[in-house]
């Protein structure tokens, strides 16, 4: 899959003999989701030692209904009545340089049952939402050597008892609110922030988006401190009767007409004293960005999973999370391609005779002028993605835009059937001489 960027098993295939033995392979029982995720895991936890690490947690619906005809044993996604499954990461990011540094866990299901007329009132262990915890939880193993880890959620994650909920010392946590909550003192969440003189303001860059223009913006920036009063409904006798926490809110000034404002609400366990603690906690919720990627990587952009002729739902959801691992490495070249990349070694993504392939292919790749060259260190995965990106089609000047996961697919794929073209050539080179 990560040589072929791709999650369909007829392009991955080079004979129906191949193509049946990779549907047997992920029909099999004994091929377990919980084991490829420790495996990958494992992978992640070699890496994070003395780390500020950035968890980043969000879900995200894999959806069959095109091929609903084909396909059994699925349930409904968000709109209720297509076919699909869920997948739920929770991928660890370098907070300082943004470098992906793996899957550190993850939770893929298929929704079967309706909500209950009482879910509001339910114990969050029997909502479908308890992944936002469980999932956070299931990573404590793995980044236990982390100097800090920050748990970063988007609004889905805006639950009382993800801040209620013990954790190890080393934990963080930081939700962009939805919720206008209640407080122990009786005020509200967005009106005591709100009511906080401006602190600052700074400008930001937003990209574009399908339906959004880039644009360049400023930002007013505001916080306090905050206790959040456990809410009524569904309250659980183990949790406390209220949290303090932090809250940062950023707010765009005169945004463009018929355009939508920027406007979080940051709520965050890390301390806030000073302008800087605010604009820190931007910088870290910004990395959210990084698992958008991760799921345009594993969908529309490269590995296409909903195309998958696959029929079962068993089989499906370790197809998903196969797909999943290999397009959290794919990504990892995407992040590598600057300064950061320096800090691993290629073999952290390729094989060492890929490697060996590397520096003798890099020799073609680069050009006469000093701009053209590979300038990052051998064997490093900044120099591996410089090349990489180069057989993607990206020209190789450093001021030019940076390649993007698209690009980086093309040179993928572009590499692994050079590489393999390499090796049998150095194989029937071999065959000659010991004849």
């Amino acid at each position: 899959m990560r040589a072929g960027i791709s999650g369909s098993l007829r392009r991955l295939s080079y004979s129906r003999a191949e193509k049946v033995a990779f549907t047997r392979f992920f029909r099999n029982e004994r091929v377990r989701v919980d084991e490829m995720l420790e495996a990958s895991s494992a992978r992640t936890a070699e890496v994070v030692a003395g780390r500020h690490v950035a968890l980043i947690e969000d879900t995200s619906e894999i959806n069959y209904q095109s091929k609903a005809g084909r396909k059994r044993d699925l349930g409904r996604v968000g709109n209720g009545t297509d076919l699909g499954l869920f997948i739920h990461p929770a991928l660890a990011v370098d907070a300082k340089d943004g470098s992906v540094l793996g899957i550190a866990g993850a939770k893929v299901w298929r929704r079967k049952k309706k909500k209950k007329q009482n879910y509001q009132s339910l114990p969050i262990e029997k909502k479908e939402s308890y992944r936002w915890i469980e999932t956070a939880r299931s990573t404590d193993e793995v980044l236990v050597s982390a100097a800090v880890v920050t748990e970063i959620k988007d609004r889905e994650g805006d639950i009382y008892e993800v801040f209620a909920r013990p954790c190890p010392p080393n934990v963080r946590k930081l939700v962009r609110a939805t919720h206008n909550r209640a407080l122990a003192d009786d005020g509200r969440l967005f009106d005591r922030v709100a009511t906080k003189p401006e602190a600052g303001r700074f400008a930001l860059d937003i990209p574009a988006r399908p339906g959004r223009s880039a644009r360049r913006t400023t930002l007013a920036v505001r916080f306090a401190k905050a206790e959040l009063r456990q809410p009524r409904l569904g309250a659980d006798k183990r949790d406390p009767k209220s949290v303090a926490l932090n809250i940062v809110e950023v707010c765009e000034i005169d945004p463009p007409a018929r355009k939508e404002a920027v406007h979080w609400r940051l709520l965050t366990t890390h301390d806030i004293e000073t302008l800087e603690d605010a604009m820190e906690v931007v910088r870290l919720y910004r990395l959210r960005w990084t698992i958008e990627q991760l799921f345009r990587t594993l969908k529309s952009n490269a590995f296409d999973i909903e195309a998958s002729f696959l029929q079962d739902g068993d089989a499906l959801e370790r197809l998903v999370v196969a797909a999943l691992i290999a397009a959290t490495q794919a990504l990892q070249l995407v992040y590598a391609r600057g300064d950061a990349g320096r800090n691993y070694q290629a073999t952290r993504v390729f094989t060492a005779d890929e490697v060996a392939f590397l520096a003798v292919l890099v020799k073609t790749l680069q050009g006469k002028t000093q701009k053209q060259k590979n300038s990052h260190p051998q064997n490093t995965l900044a120099w591996a993605a410089w090349s990489i990106a180069r057989l993607g089609g990206w020209n190789g000047y450093a001021t030019e835009r940076p390649p993007g996961p698209i690009t980086f697919a093309h040179g993928i794929k572009r590499f692994h059937a050079m590489a393999e073209g390499f090796a049998l050539a150095q194989h029937k080179s071999k065959n000659v001489c010991s004849r």
